[in-house]
């Protein structure tokens, strides 16, 4: 995503953003994320994401920090691993969010396609950005 500006409060956006499941509605792609417990995120909270009948993503909050930052792992069913985070802070009357991910593990003869998944991550992360700003600001 790199960086979107949204027309609401901290406390809003920094809610929604720890609240993985909302994230499959700003995906580029037709995707569920789903719970594996209930209550409010946490550390350590797992989540399943996946397309309809595909095998699912393990999801795991790594760090929260709320009015600020969430971090989280995904292991895909191919082995990759990647860690993202996503960080919001006060901008004028709105609110920046910056989201950033890394490869953190990959199977050796999967080596080629990490640099087309850099090019593909930066299409789906501004379809991505575009689809959070728009919820967000709707909701606000």
């Amino acid at each position: 995503m790199g960086t979107v500006i949204v027309n609401a409060p901290v406390d809003m956006v920094s809610e929604a953003i720890c609240d993985l499941t909302r994230h499959a509605s700003w995906a580029a792609h037709d995707i569920a994320i789903t719970a594996d417990q209930e209550g409010a995120p946490a550390v350590g909270n797992a989540y399943s994401s996946s397309k309809k009948g595909g095998t699912p993503d393990r999801i795991t909050i790594t760090s929260m920090t709320p009015n600020q930052s969430l971090g989280f792992h995904v292991v895909m069913p191919n082995s990759w691993e990647l860690d993202w985070q996503m960080t919001v802070s006060s901008d004028g009357d709105g609110t920046r969010v910056e989201r950033k991910g890394q490869i953190t593990s990959i199977p050796w003869y999967m080596t080629p396609m990490k640099l087309m998944f850099g090019v593909v991550a930066s299409m789906d992360e501004k379809k991505m950005a575009k689809k959070m700003k728009a919820d967000l600001e709707s909701s606000g």
